[in-house]
């Protein structure tokens, strides 16, 4: 009888540690999921408009860095979850990223391995792992931090471009944006004086 307890728990109780990038969640958010803001939340506006926010409360391996998720502007729908680890040397971003690497092709064996992208020197800077409708990308970039250049190791949960889930995403971002455009353009237009214009 108490197996039996036991086994009836572990199907109808939720257990997010099981859960992972096959049904959408990474680093102790799912995409899809509406974050919650809180008083300390901070967040900027990326060059398309959504909302890049710090994670509050990420679940995540000792030496991985920051975690930012990308959310649609009104709803904060997180469309992207993105892992971020900088490195003084090319060398040590290189080392970490193989280690991810195989650390996820061992967790995700069935998923596809490849896509590689390389550099000018032939050197590859981006492996991808895709099992629709997700795609897991490890990216390695330089770029300037703390008044220096560093390199840094990125490991990015998204839907795939063309599906169905990606698409809506982007259709519900595109309709949030539009709408903060049409209000804000009426507040300025009642705000102000537009007598003789």
């Amino acid at each position: 009888m108490r197996l039996w307890v036991v086994l009836v728990l572990a199907v109808v109780l939720p257990d997010t540690g099981l859960a992972g990038a096959g049904e959408g969640q990474f680093m102790g958010y799912r995409l899809g999921d509406s974050y919650q803001r809180s008083g300390q939340t901070r967040e900027r506006i990326t060059t398309s408009g959504n909302l890049a926010i710090e994670a509050e409360n990420p679940i995540k391996p000792a030496d991985i860095g920051d975690v930012t998720l990308v959310v649609t502007p009104e709803t904060l729908q997180i469309g992207y979850i993105n892992a971020l680890t900088w490195f003084g040397s090319e060398a040590d971003a290189r080392e970490f990223g193989r280690k991810y690497v195989e650390l996820l092709r061992a967790k995700y064996p069935d998923w596809a391995f490849g896509r590689e992208v390389m550099d000018a020197n032939v050197r590859v800077v981006e492996v991808n792992l895709d099992k629709h409708p997700y795609n897991l990308q490890i990216r390695l970039t330089k770029g300037p931090r703390d008044g220096r250049t560093m390199w840094r190791i990125s490991m990015t949960l998204r839907w795939l471009p063309e599906t169905e889930e990606a698409k809506a995403w982007r259709s519900l971002s595109y309709a949030e944006q539009t709408a903060a455009r049409d209000k804000n353009r009426q507040l300025l237009l009642d705000q102000t004086d537009t007598r003789g214009l």
